[in-house]
């Protein structure tokens, strides 16, 4: 597969090009007990007809071997997301509020109650869109609470490691709230991480992005106050704060520039003040009853802001519902989510990591100015261009923007540059406090957002986790099929999809993007089976992608033969194309259409198909730890991976999950799916037999997290669930297979790990050494210790794994460090496993997350060089004419306490000191510290006396010079050739 993959990239550079600019154990089979939905029964069908769409050949039986104990692959794929397009977070759908994580509750732990700390909590994010959709990014309102230190909290994409930046900053025992638009990992989760003691985590959904799916666009709008309940504005003139157990209504549609229609959500800075008593308000859609979640929380007498994104009523409004006292209510209008509106807003890209662009103290994005914002005063911050964001048409960044030391109290305004300051707010704090907040940015014309502060002066920190492209200028007709019916129930039969790309920006040179084709599913934007992803691009044809019909940039008409496939799992299938991106290489604008977006007259293919009689079976399932053991510690996460082997002969396979069960019942599981990206293979398995491009079999690595909260003991896979392209699935239950241990040190304790050498000399031949430690609470004693030796392998090595007990529970192994070859050897232990006569498990050691054992034993340094206590020649006369006769050697006895003597070279000197034989290489000394080095005497070298001299080198690279230039004499006087006439 890789020779496959690597030809599909080499056609791929094009479209690469302005997308990057733009934005252990044995195999076991499915004999197990299993149970299914859909078709199952194994009819032969026949194969497609010589007539039909060529097809790439199938992978027989013969070509398949058994996979190899290897690691599973380090770089795996951005929740569900375009292969040339990992960053593309896509559109907006309103969800909630609706509450994901509450650690004082046990709600999205498991039922765990407790808090967070510096081992990251792993929430399960995936289904958060109920199935209909992939969310790409979330929208959480993050609040952290009983403290028990000061410190900072990151929310992060899961499997994935931890960036440097932080959304929320906090002080010991405060409640704080923060809007974070945080990237889902592709395992479904994000990670939430402490930064020091404990803290209570909260987390309220208020909408994800999608791109498999129709949703809104972003739109700038602002910033400008819509609501002040001091004011009355807002609030029909009333001027009165919001009661204690009372909601406010404020009308959005068509207020502010809002449209009057098709509005899904709102961004809003939303600030409290005047609070008589502590408590929080709630934002949420007009119409529903007040949500058991939180967008702020408050003391009294304190100001307080956080963004809010919250969706809008039916009637166009949106409610605040105050829970305590009494409490003035501001909103700052920054933007709206548009539906049905592609052209008219922009779509989110995700950043790699979130990067700091701006940091007053240091001079970052300043231009090395080191100075806090004075008061009344702005600075300005160059967005467009930076940190992996698109040159031109950004229309807003995502900010995680923090003040801190000010001077007095104030509040600080992000806002377009080339405006005026506006009449909003986007942090307000007081003397010396640290306040972050999340901000959705309008850029200027210029690529810049200006910083405002009030009053004294602050230091003022930005960094980026994403931004809004726009494409106004570009728009895209409804694909067409050629034909509207086809009959694959003998064979795949291609039907030709045409589209055309338009973009009425005349600076525009070139256009492209992808285009994925879906069986749909029985609702609108829902769909079954893989996605078949099609490249496309305005200057050239592309292999294996869509053909130029005609046009140029301004516009494109493409067209691509899809093989619709055989079979389904009825006897026919509405085929769709369900999603296009499309982007301009000089103007950076981009658009995405999908679903019902791209719904209209032509934009289906309906087939006659067969049904899949054959379900889905595995098989080769082992651990994918690279012979690693099975063992596992959950006081952190730790991540298993497994891979399998997958068929479907017919339908070919889409998606599965494994699951493994552990102590008391519990379950954990991995997902993992195939997608087929113009033929080539993408996602977590890499396919190798088709029919149609449908993978008949599969290659799968699986990804299971084992929380920090695991319960200890052994967890075995349980069951394996496999859904082929018809939608049909079957899981395989009673499986039982692959052990693993996972296990908290509750039982065993080891500690005082200690070598009995930290230097060894290793230099001549392996060196031996006891390792031992102290080992408390084993049962029925130690039955084996295991030790894992790192950097390298084969490094060091223990010799057994039965250890001798000592007194005072000193258990001590064999170990042996072996010989090196002219460098330093290094051994850091960097894992243990003790099991007792009962069976239990112990783990230490970075190896399994673990602590460090802190053992590191190191090769004895070499600091004296080898010396010579003689030196003789073998011959030092010869006639010129038998100088080819014979071998010339000088024998040198040899001292070096260390490393051994390992290469020399060797020199004859004529009468002028000239080098007129020389030779090098490598020797070993006898037991005596004997060498033989070898010497270069030419043929016809001319009648006269020559000197001798030479270098000898050690295992370390330690030299020592005799009888050269410069050099020492050689011990017993000079060594002198004699060449005479004859």
């Amino acid at each position: 597969m890789t020779g496959l993959r690597a030809q599909g990239r080499i056609r791929r550079l094009a479209v690469v090009a302005f997308t990057v600019a733009a934005l252990g154990a044995s195999g076991v089979s499915a004999a197990a007990a299993a149970t299914s939905t859909g078709s199952t029964a194994a009819k032969p069908v026949a194969g497609s007809s010589a007539k039909r769409a060529a097809t790439p050949a199938a992978k027989t039986a013969t070509q398949k071997a058994a996979p190899q104990k290897t690691a599973a692959p380090k770089v795996r794929p951005h929740a569900f997301s375009l292969p040339e397009q990992p960053g593309l977070a896509g559109k907006f759908v309103a969800a909630g509020p609706t509450r994901l994580l509450d650690t004082r509750k046990g709600i999205g732990t498991g039922g765990v109650v407790a808090p967070v700390g510096q081992v990251p909590l792993l929430l399960d994010v995936s289904q958060v869109a109920g199935g209909s959709a992939t969310p790409t990014s979330v929208v959480l309102n993050v609040t952290v609470t009983n403290q028990t230190s000061g410190g900072y909290v990151v929310v992060y994409p899961g499997s994935s490691s931890r960036p440097a930046s932080s959304n929320l900053d906090y002080a010991a025992g405060q409640t704080v709230a923060n809007m974070v638009t945080v990237p889902v990992g592709y395992d479904g989760k994000v990670q939430f991480y402490v930064s020091g003691g404990h803290a209570d985590v909260i987390a309220d959904l208020f909408g994800y992005y999608t791109i498999d799916t129709a949703a809104s666009t972003y739109v700038p709008d602002g910033p400008s106050r819509i609501l002040d309940t001091r004011s009355g504005i807002g609030t029909g003139g009333v001027k009165a704060p919001v009661g204690a157990g009372k909601s406010i209504r404020l009308q959005v549609d068509g207020v502010a520039g809002i449209p009057a229609a098709n509005v899904s959500a709102v961004v809003l800075n939303v600030t409290e003040t005047n609070s008589s008593t502590g408590g929080y308000l709630t934002a949420y859609p007009d119409g529903g009853s007040v949500p058991t979640t939180s967008n702020l929380d408050f003391p009294a007498g304190k100001t307080v802001a956080n963004l809010v994104t919250v969706p809008v009523g039916a009637d166009g409004k949106i409610d605040f519902f105050n829970k305590s006292g009494t409490v003035d209510v501001i909103a700052d209008l920054a933007g709206y989510y548009l539906a049905n509106a592609p052209r008219s807003g922009g779509i989110l890209q995700n950043l790699d990591t979130p990067t700091r662009l701006l940091d007053t103290r240091s001079g970052l994005g300043t231009g090395g100015v080191k100075a806090p914002v004075g008061a009344g005063a702005s600075i300005s911050l160059q967005v467009d261009g930076a940190a992996g964001i698109a040159q031109k048409n950004v229309t807003a960044v995502i900010l995680n923007v923090t003040e801190t030391t000010p001077s007095v109290g104030g509040y600080l305004t992000v806002y377009p540059d080339g405006e005026s300051v506006p009449t909003a707010s986007n942090i307000d704090f007081a003397a010396g406090e640290t306040v972050p907040n999340l901000v959705v940015a309008p850029v200027g014309a210029d690529g810049k957002v200006d910083f405002f502060n009030k009053y004294g002066t602050t230091n003022v920190i930005a960094d980026v986790f994403g931004y809004f492209l726009a494409g106004g200028d570009l728009s895209v007709s409804t694909p067409k099929f050629a034909s509207p019916t086809v009959d694959t129930t003998s064979g795949a039969v291609a039907d030709t999809v045409t589209w055309t790309v338009t973009d009425s920006n005349p600076a525009a040179t070139q256009t492209g993007g992808e285009l994925v084709l879906r069986q749909q599913g029985s609702t609108p934007n829902t769909f079954v089976g893989q996605w078949y992803v099609v490249d496309f691009l305005s200057t050239q044809s592309l292999y294996q992608g869509a053909t130029v019909v005609s046009g140029d940039a301004a516009k494109a008409t493409f067209s691509y033969d899809f093989a619709v496939p055989q079979y389904a799992g009825a006897a026919t299938a509405k085929w769709v194309v369900a999603l296009v991106t499309v982007f301009e290489n000089a103007t950076q604008q981009g658009q995405l259409l999908s679903g019902s977006e791209l719904a209209g007259a032509g934009n289906a293919v309906t087939a006659t198909q067969q049904v899949s009689a054959v379900a889905p079976s595995y098989d080769l399932l082992q651990l994918a730890n690279n012979g690693n053991p099975p063992y596992y510690y959950n006081a952190g996460n730790s991540e298993v991976p497994y891979q399998l082997e997958v068929q479907d002969g017919q339908s070919g396979f889409w998606q599965g999950t494994l699951t493994i069960s552990g102590p008391g019942g519990k379950q954990l599981s991995g997902s993992f799916y195939y997608q087929n990206d113009y033929g080539v293979s993408s996602g977590m398995c890499q396919g190798y037999g088709s029919t149609a491009n449908q993978s008949t079999d599969a290659h799968c690595y699986v990804y299971v997290d084992i929380p920090a909260s695991a319960p200890a003991g052994t967890w075995t896979v349980s069951s394996i669930s496999l859904t082929n392209n018809a939608g049909q699935t079957k899981t395989y239950t009673g499986i039982s297979a692959l052990p693993i241990s996972v296990t908290s040190d509750g039982v065993i304790s080891a500690s005082n790990f200690s070598p009995s050498a930290t230097q060894l000399n290793n230099w001549t031949s392996n060196a031996p050494f006891q390792l031992s430690m102290r080992i408390a609470g084993a049962q029925s004693g130690v039955a084996s210790i295991q030790l894992f030796w790192g950097p390298f392998l084969n490094v060091c090595a223990q010799q057994s794994t039965t250890p001798t007990v000592g007194s005072g529970g000193v258990y001590t192994i064999p170990v042996v460090m072996y010989r090196t070859y002219q460098a330093l050897s290094t051994c850091t232990l960097d894992g243990v496993v003790i099991t007792d006569g009962a069976g239990n498990v112990s783990l230490y050691g970075t190896q399994f997350g673990a602590a460090a054992t802190g053992v590191k034993v190191t090769t004895m340094p070499d600091t004296t060089p080898p010396t010579a206590s003689s030196a003789s020649l073998n011959h030092t006369t010869i006639a010129q004419s038998q100088i080819g006769n014979f071998s010339y050697v000088i024998n040198v006895q040899s001292s070096d306490p260390t490393a051994p003597v390992s290469s020399f070279s060797s020199y004859l000197y004529d009468s002028t000191g000239n080098v007129v034989g020389q030779e090098f290489g490598g020797v070993s000394a006898g037991p005596d510290g004997a060498l033989m080095l070898g010497l270069d005497v030419p043929y016809g070298l001319a009648v006269g006396t020559y000197t001798v001299g030479f270098t000898i080198t050690d295992e370390a690279g330690l030299s020592t010079k005799y009888g050269e230039p410069g050099s020492a004499p050689v011990p017993g006087g000079p060594l002198t050739f004699t060449v005479t006439a004859g």
